[in-house]
């Protein structure tokens, strides 16, 4: 494709080219090089300073011999992300896949990644780690409701900001309903549900986002923490093989409301709980 004025090295993981702007440099039109966040197969994401709004941001842009097959993930996350008004999804600040290296900007949310935060701090209490459920909830039923599944819910995608929970990372995301390849294989290893994990071909479902939240919510749980194994016994019903087996969005959010205490650590109020269904009562497995 088209040449960049951009310096590259060999990457040290993989030993193909990746870009190596000086900081402070232009890595895309209006922003600036600050520093490499992360590299993937196809992509690297950056943190940049955006000189149009005059404050950091982050860039995901195609690694040097890019092929325009490379953009699809750069297209699904901006359609993810074009008009959400969540707060917990990331602005999209840019769409730059018209450019010569394309690229997309979205808003920079300053915290630590979940698993980031669990081997520094150590895993969630029962009543937290319910709560942050309830947020990621919030935030899987608003993408739903405009018709997109997220499909690569871990630890690594969910920011700890201002004791919120934040989702990034919308590159696989795909419309509900629409049918996958077989042998398509989608998320992170150990959190993907498992008919993403082993490419059968299939609709995309509700059910897939519901698993995610619930493998994530297992590896942040302290086990041996209070009423950890109610906790333990609803994420055993998000993350069931069958996705026949798991609640809806609405059903597993209710549930961890109930599990979610009542004290001031609750960043909802109570009188908020008669607007979500009543889930059904569950026998603890022993």
């Amino acid at each position: 494709m088209e040449g960049s004025p951009l310096p590259v090295i060999a990457d040290v993981d993989d030993g193909r080219p990746v870009w190596d702007p000086r900081p402070g440099t232009p890595l895309v039109p209006a922003h600036l090089a600050w520093a490499p966040i992360s590299v993937g197969h196809h992509r690297e994401t950056w943190l940049t300073w955006s000189v149009e709004l005059w404050t950091p941001a982050v860039v995901k842009m195609l690694r040097p011999g890019w092929s325009r097959r490379w953009t699809e993930a750069l297209t699904r996350e901006v359609q993810a992300l074009r008009g959400r008004v969540h707060p917990a999804f990331p602005r999209l600040l840019k769409d730059g896949r018209a450019d010569a290296v394309p690229f997309l900007a979205v808003e920079y949310l300053d915290g630590p990644a979940l698993d980031e935060s669990i081997t520094a701090d150590g895993p969630l209490p029962a009543g937290d780690a319910a709560r942050l459920g309830v947020l990621l909830f919030g935030a899987v039923r608003s993408l739903h409701a405009s018709g997109t599944a997220h499909l690569d819910i871990s630890p690594g995608n969910v920011l700890i900001v201002d004791r919120k929970a934040r989702l990034i990372d919308l590159g696989a995301a795909r419309p509900l309903g629409r049918r996958l390849r077989r042998g398509e294989r989608i998320g992170t290893d150990g959190f993907a549900a498992p008919e993403l994990a082993e490419g059968c071909a299939g609709p995309v479902t509700a059910a897939m986002d519901v698993f995610g939240v619930g493998a994530t919510l297992r590896d942040a749980l302290d086990a041996g923490s209070q009423d950890a194994d109610r906790v333990a016994d609803l994420l055993d019903w998000f993350t069931e093989p069958s996705p026949d087996r798991r609640p809806g969005p609405d059903v597993a959010m209710a549930a961890l409301v109930r599990a979610a205490g009542t004290g001031a650590a609750r960043p909802w109020p109570r009188w908020a709980d008669r607007e979500l269904p009543r889930p059904p009562v569950r026998v603890r497995a022993t």
